[in-house]
């Protein structure tokens, strides 16, 4: 039989299983019960029965093998009944053992469950009377079934673990939790206080019985984000870099990863942020940028490898590095930057440039999109003016030349006193028949909010040439254009972009922290949701609570001989409109709450029902319910992702 830690059991909950399950339960074999789903226990026993008996059923058809009433031990059981079979292996035979299954509980007890109606196992008049088989499962009667109920918990820790004989009563402490939900999710079954964390999250969805549904609370703050670091390093600019360098491991990484609940606003925590860092300057010839007449080092329209201690295009004598995001490195419980960023960022020194406009655009671009990407206007050295995917060595499945990885928000921290080549202000455009190949504001623009990301703008008051205001204008553009916005409780409430005001030298790491702690507290995001069938291979976050959880599948959908897809029983996931007032968003549709405030509690209502499965036993599906932004950022961390039970009742033909 299946025991209590088995590990197809799985994990369902809430006050009314037990009142639906009854509601559900039905008498009457069937035969032929066409079910798409393999034949097999898909944990957790099997459903129905009368009210208030949980999971008990009264599908019990006496035995038509019984023709001697003979009793050889004399525990009220026909020896035809009990067979020639040693059900706890101790040698002695059923039908001369007084506890077959070994569960403390005598056979003359189990054979009588009184929350079976008369004739069906429940009251008893000679030896061939029929047993309980209170669950109604291929492990047998009560008296050869240690979990008799099945409810994940054996008879004899339901008869003594509890103080009291609770083995067919499916909630043993009667917290309106059912025990295998506890027992699957490690809290005590036979303690009231002790309940699981997710016990309301299950629909019960016998087939073709209507529509259930729930709702369900998420966070939406930012709890995960790449956050990649894209400076200027054009001639003006050396003194905010030096502030960067000085203030990355004292002041930037901690408050990103930690927050700071004293600033004002207070700054909230991106505990799963990873950090990146790379710098831009302009396309490598005059007018726009440093070309390499007169033995110049041409300026880098976007550098993400970096030749750190080195010489030459192979880097003798040095390590190339690269900038690619990666995760903070916990030194001694205070968080400090990557490696590779704290090298790279160390590295930076101003120098080149030519007009006042720089290629942020194009850098951002390069950034997100790994396609080839080839000047044609004029000489570059770097690869022969070629940018390929092989110029970042991410892993398969990251996004772009610096690892974004998928469904965690992309931030830029944008550093610059120059205004945009190819950005909002037309007259800053380069001349195609000179700068061929450059990317339009508009590719640029399509190309972020392809990938959702966001930008934090920082535009310097160097005083070195730099048109901190311009900066600041155009900035503003991109943030308004890739909904970088956040939202201002002042003056009635207004949405305000992620760009400061024109910033000293040294208040660039201030404001790098101010402005990300508006976006993480108060930045806009869409919100909606994605569900997914849960399936997990073992030792591995499978459910988004950020510690590993046992292997775990669906039962086997014999259309496809793949684990069955749970999603199939989710009609719909829709926002629910909030009393709250002011209003946490600023509108909603069917699917989506648009322009929530920063790390605010909105509700979903999630509609099951199922047409689909007509299951043989109790079935358990487990389907995952995250929040995200419409292009698949998750949101709310281990708040913002929950998994859904539903629970499908064994299916029987009802004869009335």
């Amino acid at each position: 039989m299946m025991k209590a830690n088995a590990g197809s059991y799985s994990l369902l909950g809430g006050a009314c299983v037990l009142a639906l399950l009854a509601a559900h339960g039905c008498s009457g074999a069937d035969s032929n019960p066409g079910t798409n789903v393999k034949d097999q226990d898909a944990g957790g026993g099997t459903g129905g029965g009368p009210p208030d008996s949980g999971f008990i059923d009264a599908n019990i058809d006496p035995d038509p093998q019984c023709l001697d009433p003979e009793d050889s031990d004399g525990d009220t059981i026909a020896d035809d009944i009990e067979g020639e079979g040693d059900t706890d292996g101790d040698g002695t035979p059923d039908k001369l053992d007084l506890d077959s299954d070994d569960d403390g509980i005598p056979d003359e007890q189990e054979a009588i469950n009184p929350d079976l109606p008369a004739g069906k196992g429940g009251k008893r008049s000679d030896p061939c009377s029929p047993v309980a088989n209170s669950d109604d499962d291929k492990d047998g009667p009560d008296f050869q079934d240690n979990d008799s109920d099945g409810d994940g918990v054996p008879d004899d820790d339901e008869l003594t673990g509890c103080g009291r004989d609770c083995r067919v009563q499916g909630d043993c402490d009667e917290d309106e939790v059912i025990d295998l939900v506890e027992s699957a999710a490690g809290s005590d079954p036979c303690d009231a206080s002790s309940l699981p964390t997710d016990a309301s999250l299950y629909f019960v969805v016998p087939w073709n019985t209507g529509p259930k549904k729930q709702k369900f609370s998420f966070s939406t703050g930012i709890k995960d984000a790449d956050i990649y670091f894209m400076v200027d390093t054009t001639a003006s600019m050396q003194a905010a870099i030096d502030n960067v360098k000085a203030s990355l491991d004292s002041k930037i990484i901690p408050t990103i990863l930690n927050g700071n609940a004293s600033a004002n606003p207070p700054i909230p925590a991106i505990p799963g942020a990873f950090i990146g860092a790379g710098s831009f300057r302009d396309v490598p010839w005059p007018p726009y940028g440093q070309s390499n007449a007169g033995g110049n080092t041409p300026d880098e329209t976007f550098e993400n490898r970096f030749c750190i201690g080195g010489t030459g295009a192979s880097c003798t004598g040095g390590t190339i590095v690269e900038g690619s995001l990666s995760a903070p490195v916990d030194n001694s419980g205070s968080f400090v930057a990557p490696d590779n960023v704290r090298s790279v960022i160390n590295s930076l020194t101003a120098s080149g440039g030519g007009d006042g406009p720089e290629a942020a655009t194009q850098a951002m671009f390069m950034a997100v999109d790994a396609s080839p990407f080839a000047f044609t206007g004029g000489p570059v050295t770097q690869n022969n003016g070629v940018w390929s995917p092989a110029d970042a060595n991410c892993a398969p499945g990251l996004l772009g030349r610096v690892c974004f990885r998928p469904g965690k928000l992309p931030i830029f921290v944008l550093i610059s006193d120059a205004q945009f080549h190819n950005g909002p202000t037309v007259s800053n455009d380069y001349d195609p028949q000179q700068a061929g190949g450059t990317k339009k504001y508009a590719d640029v623009v399509s190309a972020m909010n392809a990938i959702g990301a966001k930008i934090v703008g920082v535009p310097v008051q160097t005083g070195g040439g730099g048109s901190a205001a311009g900066t600041r204008t155009d900035m503003i553009d991109l943030a308004t254009k890739t909904g970088s916005l956040y939202f201002d409780p002042s003056f009635g409430g207004r949405e305000e972009p992620l760009v400061n005001d024109p910033t000293a030298n040294g208040s660039v790491a201030d404001e790098v922290v101010r402005l990300i702690g508006l976006l993480a507290g108060q930045g806009l995001n869409n919100v909606t949701t994605k569900t997914t069938s849960y399936d997990c291979a073992g030792n591995v976050d499978c459910d988004g609570n950020g510690t590993p959880d046992p292997e775990f599948h669906n039962v086997t959908d014999d259309k496809t001989n793949q684990p069955f897809d749970a999603t199939q029983l989710i009609l719909s996931v829709s926002p629910v409109a909030s009393t709250a007032s002011p209003l946490p968003y600023s509108t909603i549709d069917a699917t989506t709450f648009y322009g929530v405030r920063g790390d605010k509690k909105v509700e979903f209502e999630v509609t099951a029902d199922n047409t689909v499965l007509k299951p043989k036993v109790l079935t358990v599906l487990r389907a995952l319910l995250r929040v995200q932004t419409p292009g698949g950022q998750a949101l709310g961390g281990t708040d913002g992702i929950k998994v859904i039970y539903l629970v499908v009742p064994r299916y029987v033909d009802r004869v009335d």
